[in-house]
């Protein structure tokens, strides 16, 4: 993954290496020039050819210098390698001259001048090695031109001290080379290095902003809380004093009690939001998905807000469908709940609508909420979905909500493994929406509005409570005895599984997580199972219960699929869990029973 913005790192030191040096060798060529033609100067072997090969070499020294003066001036004209590719070619048209100039040597009657021009070849490949030797590009495109033709023709003089030099040249070649692989691998390593720091630097700097946000957020996250908390408790504790007033009427003392009911109904909803928020956050909430008739939960969902939306004047209209889908009725109910109340606080005139569209979807589609409210600034798209946050409400007036409301929805989209869409403008409402998954017709479960009117589904059903709090056991034995079921309540693991041994044989069990003894619910359950299954007992539904909200433990158990709801638990919430779960039970129980059948007509 970083193998590229490490080569165009090693790509781009490279670049700024090679044309360092190129002023030094202009001068350095110029001067190998002056030598070289003072050396054939006396007797020039070829006129013709010597002039133009020297005046190739002086051309190519200029072309060099004219590169470097374009690499400096425009760096960007073309990218790092390809300046690397023009520094090669500028390095094979210079360093081809010398070396083939080597031939007027052997054409000349001086026989010094073949060893001459040798020393200066030599003297040249040191400095290619110095200055190209990190790039196998450059290096091979100058060295080989420079000494291969010079040993080529000591090899051809077949004389033995020609022989021998053109040996020693052949090592000497091989040896610059040799260290050449070493000096580039030591000039890889150097920048991958560099990259690697400053890598690691970009993600220290990254993560100390990611840091400094989340201060910052959290940091206006609890100002925000503790300003919404305090409000209603600052109003709570002037009204109750105001209660032992002794000058007050009964009248006054009966508005009194109203108010610091509904400061106390505020509280609550605000201290369920920032729940809801923190379970969102741990990862521990469950998607239970089922199949069910969508309709049904548009109309549990709109017979909420209908009464809210007629107080305003305002139309609330759902469109009927007969889509079935696949997916967790209780959360979606959650964020229709939050969109619609939205829709019906920031929507004066007009109408609201809540619908199902395919989109253009192969299987399932969208379930949509329009509303023809104030809408929302396109700048406003993203900080809408932070907590406390409200686009129109700067004062924190509690009446326009607490801004949890969103954050809240997009995170339960996500854990349905959705995205929530936006589309608003202001003065031309609002637009959200979210995908659902097809469901099965013949998987669908009873209706959802069952567990609203008080369906049969709890009644004759035989509970046992496990919790170690009496007056939680006392709370569950009176709710679960007022929808019919028959409850026994114990305190522990052994308590359970005595009941059991005496006859009580549960549809269902509600269990603590955190029990008596150093044990769990999750053991509980494990031990209540095993002894129910030795009575050939199968189908039992299973419930824990949690006042914990993060725990490795209870992420394991909702990655196993293990029911677990979270205190506070409001009976609409568990009644309508617990006949879901049974619900599911005898449709699996169903399907397993037909299966048996289907194999035992086929054999």
């Amino acid at each position: 993954m970083r193998g590229d913005p490490i080569q165009r790192a090693i790509d781009e030191d490279l670049v700024r290496v090679l044309y360092a040096q190129d002023p030094i060798a202009f001068f350095s060529h110029w001067f190998s020039i002056a030598v070289l033609v003072a050396i054939y100067w006396p007797n020039i072997p070829s006129p013709p050819l010597f002039i133009a090969c020297f005046g190739f070499y002086a051309a190519a020294n200029i072309g060099s210098l004219a590169l470097w003066i374009c690499n400096r001036r425009y760096p960007q004209l073309v990218s790092p390698r390809g300046w690397i590719v023009l520094h090669a070619v500028r390095g094979m048209l210079l360093y081809a001259a010398p070396g083939i100039a080597v031939w007027f040597a052997f054409q000349s009657p001086q026989s010094d001048l073949p060893i001459l021009h040798t020393v200066m070849l030599v003297t040249l490949a040191a400095g290619v090695f110095m200055s190209n030797g990190f790039d196998l590009l450059n290096f091979s495109t100058s060295l080989p031109f420079l000494l291969l033709p010079s040993i080529v023709m000591h090899v051809g003089a077949h004389t033995f001290d020609r022989t021998i030099l053109a040996l020693v040249l052949a090592f000497f070649f091989c040896a610059i080379n040799v260290y050449a692989l070493s000096y580039r691998k030591l000039f890889r390593q150097v920048v991958q290095a560099r990259v690697d720091q400053q890598y690691l630097a970009e993600s220290l700097a990254a993560q100390k902003r990611v840091a400094e946000d989340a201060s910052f957020a959290k940091t206006r996250f609890f100002a925000a809380a503790s300003h919404d908390l305090r409000q209603p408790l600052h109003a709570i504790g002037l009204l109750a004093a105001s209660l032992n007033d002794p000058a007050a009427t009964p009248v006054q003392q009966a508005k009194t009690s109203e108010h610091i009911v509904y400061n106390v109904e505020a509280l609550n909803q605000l201290f369920n939001q920032v729940l809801e928020l923190a379970r969102l956050e741990s990862g521990v909430t469950q998607v239970i998905r089922l199949h069910f008739r969508l309709s049904e939960l548009f109309e549990r969902v709109g017979s909420q807000y209908r009464p809210q939306a007629a107080a305003k004047g305002l139309a609330l209209r759902i469109a009927p469908t007969a889509m079935i889908v696949y997916d967790d009725p209780v959360l979606l109910e959650r964020v229709l709940s939050n969109l619609l109340s939205n829709a019906v606080r920031y929507t004066e005139q007009g109408a609201i609508w809540l619908g199902y569209r395919r989109a253009g979807r192969a299987s399932g589609g969208y379930v949509e909420v329009r509303d023809s409210g104030v809408g929302i600034p396109a700048e406003e798209h993203e900080r809408i979905f932070e907590e406390f946050y409200q686009v129109a409400n700067p004062q924190r007036d509690a009446r326009a909500g607490h801004g949890l409301g969103l954050p809240t929805v997009k995170r339960l989209v996500e854990l349905l493994g959705g995205e929530l869409e936006l589309r608003s403008a202001p003065g031309r409402g609002s637009v959200f929406r979210f995908p659902v998954q097809a469901g099965d017709a013949g998987a669908l479960v009873a209706s959802l509005n069952e567990t609203v009117v008080g369906g049969p589904s709890a009644q004759g059903r035989r509970v046992l409570c496990i919790d170690d709090e009496a007056s939680i056991l006392e709370g569950l034995r009176s709710l679960l005895g007022r929808w019919g079921c028959m409850v026994r309540g114990v305190r522990d693991e052994a308590g359970a599984l005595a009941a059991i041994e005496s006859g009580f044989v549960p549809d269902a069990v509600l269990c603590d997580y955190q029990l008596a003894h150093h044990r769990t619910g999750a053991q509980a359950l494990i031990a209540v199972r095993n002894a129910l299954a030795d009575v050939g007992h199968e189908g039992l539904v299973t419930l824990l219960i949690t006042g914990d909200m993060a725990s490795a433990e209870l992420a394991a158990l909702a990655l196993q699929g293990i029911p677990v709801l979270h205190k506070p638990v409001t009976p609409a919430r568990l009644r309508r869990t617990l006949e879901m779960l049974w619900q599911q039970a005898e449709l699996d129980k169903g399907r397993t029973t037909a299966t048996i059948a289907l194999r035992e007509t086929d054999g």
